[in-house]
């Protein structure tokens, strides 16, 4: 009798502590899940960080790329259209030197002009721009620039700058058009040293 009674009661605790155990690994179990829960949340905000991060750059270098192309554009259009004027300028003034027209103080016509009348004109016709009559106004229209650089269709000044006495338009190879003095014609010269111009100039 007290044996069957013995074998009940441990039969009874090992219920109650198999009960007690598992209960404590369940509850092991949650917790652990629960506190994993955080980490997770955590690396997953880490990971969407970065990727924003990396959405940011990606769309940060395609602006500054674009910005880059638009730039570069730009800069090409300017050089294209400046090379444009120039040769202009340039198959204007070589056919004004074959028409025979005389040098004319103060005018600005295919009947007769001088050296700043034929600058004006040539500009006028073949690029719209005005420079205006007389060498030292014209200083004020160019980007001042030595004689070696100068650049077809740049204008040649002889003078000191601001009391300038002669100009005319460099068209390459050394020479230039200009309209030289009573007596002569509209003609293509040669830089030279005798007559060397003191700077040139870029119309702006």
């Amino acid at each position: 009798m007290k044996l069957t009674q013995q074998l009940l009661v441990l039969a009874a605790a090992t219920t109650l502590f198999g009960t007690t155990v598992v209960s404590a690994s369940a509850a092991t179990t949650d917790s652990t899940t629960i506190q994993a829960l955080p980490n997770q949340a955590a690396t997953k905000a880490a990971h969407d960080a970065v990727n924003q991060d990396a959405s940011t750059t990606q769309t940060s270098s395609a602006a500054t790329n674009t910005t880059s192309t638009d730039s570069a554009t730009v800069t090409t259009a300017s050089s294209t259209a400046t090379t444009s004027r120039a040769k202009a300028v340039v198959a204007l003034a070589k056919k004004l030197a074959t028409e025979s027209i005389p040098y004319v103080w103060g005018g600005e016509s295919l009947s007769g002009m001088d050296c700043s009348g034929l600058t004006d004109y040539v500009y006028a016709h073949a690029a719209n721009v005005s420079l205006g009559h007389y060498t030292v106004t014209q200083e004020g229209k160019v980007t001042k620039k030595a004689v070696s650089a100068a650049q077809p269709g740049d204008l040649l000044f002889w003078g000191k700058a601001g009391a300038t006495y002669h100009v005319a338009i460099y068209i390459g190879n050394n020479q230039f058009v200009a309209a030289p003095q009573p007596g002569q014609n509209v003609e293509v010269e040669t830089i030279s040293s005798y007559f060397m111009p003191s700077f040139a100039g870029t119309v702006k």
